[in-house]
C-alpha cells in the first residue's frame, strides 16, 4: 500500500509547536565542521604571520640582519600546527569555546604558552633551536598572545553573523510520544545554533496491547523534509518496540538528512554520538555526502563538466545537425525526472524518437522499437544522447556521477514495489554511475533488473568518495557508454 493510502490510518501530527512556524532558512546550510576548519586555517595563518612579523620587527629592525624569511615561515607553520593541536585537544576549538572566548581567555593563553614550550622541546630534540634567536621567539610569542585573542573575537562575530543569518542553524524536528518530545524539544531550544521546527507525535506508537497496529506512516514529516525545512530529525521513542523503531528509521531514510536516535535501548548500528545541551544523541543514519565532500563533489562537477562541454561542443553540434536532418522535430528532448530530494527537474537529451513522451505513462524503448529514429539508434547505443545533460550539471540539477534519473512515471511505479527505491534521491542524479559501469543500464522491463540497479545505486550512495567518482568517470568511456543492454 502507498504512503498516501496509509496516511489516513496512521498519522504523524504536529504537537504544540507548528512545524512550519520558523523563518525560511538559506538554501545552503554550512556544516559546523567546515566553518571550524576554515577558522582553524585562519588561526594557523595568524601564528605564521606573527612569526614573519616578529622576524621583520626583531631580526630586520633591531638586529639589522638580512636573514632569509623562509626558515621563520617554516617555524611559524610548525608552531601553528602545534598550537591548533593543543587547542583542539583541550576543547578550545569547539564552537561554544570560540563564541564565549572571553570566558576561556586564560585557558587560551595557557594553551598558547604550552604550545610554544612544546615547539621549543621539539626544536631542541632536532638540534635546530640554535638557528633561531631567543629575542625573535619571545617577540613571536607576544604577537601570538595578542593576535589569537583578537582573532577569536573576530571569529566569534563571524559565527554570530552566520547563526543570525541562518547559515549555521541546525533545524531539528523531534519525533516522540507527546510528553517525551516536549521535554527534549525544550532542552534543545536552549542550545545555541539549534532551531526546533516542531514536535511530531507518532500516533502509530500510541496503541495499547489490544489496539490495532496500522502500518507506520510519517508522511507529514517527510513532506516537511522534502521542502528542505529541516536538517536533522531526533527520534525519541524509548518505549516503542524495536520493530516499530526500525520501521520509522526506514521511512525517514528517504530524506537527505541526519537522523539521531534517543531511546533507552537500541539494536541498530550507532555511527556517532553527540551531546546537545543535556540531551545525548546517537546517530544511526548520516547524510550521504557531507561537509567538505559536498564542495569537493561540486568542484568536480563544475570544473570537469565545463571542460567536458568545451571538449564535446563540436561533437554535440554535429549530433544536433544529424538529428535535425534525420527526422522532423526538435533537436533536444526534455523529460520530467526526479532529482535531488525528489524534486522534479527537466533532463535534457538529444531526441532519439519520433515521439516525445513525457506524461504519466511512458513506454520504455525495446529492441527494434519503431519509435526510434535511425540516428537515435546510434545515439542510444553509444549513450551520446545523454551529452546535453552536461547543461543540467552546470545548472546544479545533476552531477557527473550518481544514480541515473528515471522518468517520474517510473518512479511512481517502482517506489511502491521495491524496498528503499526512493533512497536513490538522497544525492543528485548523475550522467553516469556505479550501476551503469556494471552493465545495469537500458530498459528495466522486470522488477529484478530494477532491483539490481537499485542495489548498485545504494552501494554508491553509502560508499561515496571523491576517488570513487573519479574511478567511475575513468571507467565510463569503456564500460558505460557502449553496452549491449543499451537500446
Amino acid at each position: 500500500m502507498s504512503r498516501r493510502g496509509t496516511a489516513a490510518r496512521a498519522r504523524v501530527s504536529v504537537v504544540a509547536t507548528p512545524a512550519l512556524s520558523t523563518p525560511r532558512a538559506p538554501a545552503v546550510r554550512i556544516p559546523d565542521r567546515i566553518v571550524l576548519d576554515l577558522l582553524m586555517v585562519f588561526e594557523i595563518g595568524l601564528v605564521v604571520s606573527a612569526a614573519a612579523l616578529a622576524k621583520l620587527l626583531y631580526i630586520a629592525t633591531i638586529l639589522v640582519s638580512a636573514q632569509d624569511l623562509q626558515p621563520y615561515v617554516l617555524a611559524g607553520l610548525a608552531g601553528g600546527a602545534i598550537t591548533h593541536y593543543m587547542l583542539r585537544t583541550t576543547g578550545l576549538h569547539e564552537t561554544l569555546a570560540i563564541v564565549e572566548w572571553r570566558r576561556h581567555l586564560l585557558r587560551l593563553i595557557g594553551t598558547i604558552a604550552l604550545s610554544f614550550l612544546t615547539l621549543i622541546a621539539i626544536a631542541y630534540l632536532f638540534k635546530v633551536s640554535a638557528d633561531y634567536s631567543r629575542g625573535w621567539l619571545l617577540t613571536w610569542l607576544m604577537l601570538v598572545l595578542i593576535l589569537l585573542p583578537l582573532g577569536r573575537m573576530l571569529s566569534a562575530r563571524v559565527l554570530a553573523w552566520l547563526a543570525s543569518a541562518g547559515y549555521t542553524v541546525r533545524r531539528i524536528a523531534v519525533v516522540a510520544r507527546s510528553g517525551a518530545g516536549q521535554r527534549i524539544a525544550e532542552s534543545l531550544r536552549g542550545v545555541p545554533g539549534i532551531d526546533v521546527v516542531g514536535v511530531f507525535e507518532d500516533a502509530a506508537a500510541q496503541g495499547g496491547p489490544g489496539a490495532k497496529k496500522p502500518k507506520p506512516d510519517i508522511a507529514e514529516l517527510i513532506s516537511v523534509g522534502q521542502r528542505n525545512e529541516i536538517d536533522e530529525v531526533v527520534v525519541a521513542l524509548s518505549e516503542v518496540p524495536q520493530q516499530r523503531t526500525r520501521q520509522l528509521l526506514d521511512e525517514l531514510s528517504v530524506l537527505p538528512i541526519d537522523v539521531w536516535l534517543c531511546p533507552s535501548e537500541i539494536d541498530v548500528p550507532v555511527l556517532s554520538m553527540a551531546r546537545l545541551g543535556q540531551v545525548n544523541l546517537l546517530q544511526v543514519k548520516p547524510k550521504p555526502i557531507r561537509e567538505w565532500g559536498i564542495f569537493c563533489k561540486l568542484a568536480l562537477d563544475y570544473v570537469a563538466g565545463a571542460l567536458a562541454l568545451v571538449i564535446f561542443a563540436p561533437l554535440m553540434l554535429l549530433i544536433a545537425l544529424a538529428v535535425k536532418l534525420d527526422s522532423p522535430g526538435k533537436v533536444l528532448f526534455r523529460q520530467r525526472r526526479h532529482g535531488y530530494n525528489h524534486r522534479v527537474i527537466d533532463v535534457f537529451k538529444f531526441r532519439t524518437m519520433h515521439v516525445l513522451e513525457n506524461g504519466d505513462r511512458i513506454e520504455q524503448a525495446k529492441k527494434d522499437d519503431p519509435r526510434v529514429t535511425r540516428v537515435g539508434k546510434f545515439l542510444r547505443r553509444t549513450s551520446l544522447d545523454e551529452l546535453p545533460q552536461l547543461f543540467n550539471v552546470l545548472r546544479g540539477e545533476m552531477s557527473l556521477v550518481g544514480p541515473r534519473p528515471h522518468a517520474v512515471a517510473h518512479n511512481v511505479l517502482y517506489s511502491d514495489r521495491l524496498h528503499r527505491y526512493a533512497n536513490r534521491h538522497c544525492v543528485k542524479p548523475g550522467i553516469t554511475g556505479w550501476a551503469q559501469i556494471h552493465g545495469y543500464r537500458g530498459p528495466t522491463d522486470s522488477p529484478e533488473k530494477m532491483r539490481k540497479r537499485i542495489e548498485h545505486d545504494l552501494y554508491y550512495i553509502e560508499n561515496w568518495s571523491l576517488w570513487l567518482d573519479v574511478k567511475i568517470l575513468a571507467a565510463t568511456p569503456f564500460l558505460g557508454f557502449v553496452n549491449r543492454n543499451a537500446l
